[in-house]
């Protein structure tokens, strides 16, 4: 008999999807990820996104990462917090790994925090964290420039 996943263990899978996702540039799959209104909170403050935000975004933010010779993202972190039946707290390490075709490689480490609704059929982020996103961690180490 399989042995059934812990709760633990099914959102770890769920996270470990976004790099494979990403890697094949299945942006609907990506953005299915995510509640049909997702907040998202950062350095520059607070914004509600819709899934049409998603699907613009989502290939803008690949093609700057590109543009910085990223490689491959990796999750190297994870810690789940059950909040309620329905809800759980996810802080996660994301390893993103940059080799510019004519510059040195990167290797950036950087945290993410998520509440992930498990109440439907599958779960979903409903609010995204991050202390610092990899284009500005990318600008502040000189690999995008400050405008874009």
């Amino acid at each position: 008999m399989p042995r059934q996943q812990t709760p633990a263990e099914g959102l770890r899978s769920f996270f470990e999807r976004f790099p494979a996702l990403s890697a094949v540039s299945d942006i609907s799959g990506l953005a299915a990820m995510y509640a049909a209104n997702v907040m998202i909170a950062g350095p520059n403050g607070t914004q509600i996104v819709t899934p049409n935000d998603l699907l613009r975004a989502i290939p803008k933010r690949r093609q700057l990462l590109e543009s910085a010779g990223h490689r491959e993202t990796a999750l190297v972190g994870f810690e789940e917090t059950p909040l309620t039946d329905r809800y759980a707290l996810v802080r996660a390490q994301w390893r993103w790994h940059f080799q510019p075709v004519d510059g040195q490689p990167l290797s950036l480490t950087l945290p993410s925090t998520f509440v992930v609704d498990q109440g439907g059929d599958a779960p979903q982020i409903v609010v995204y964290m991050n202390a610092q996103d990899v284009g500005g961690a990318l600008r502040e180490r000189g690999r995008l420039p400050s405008t874009v």
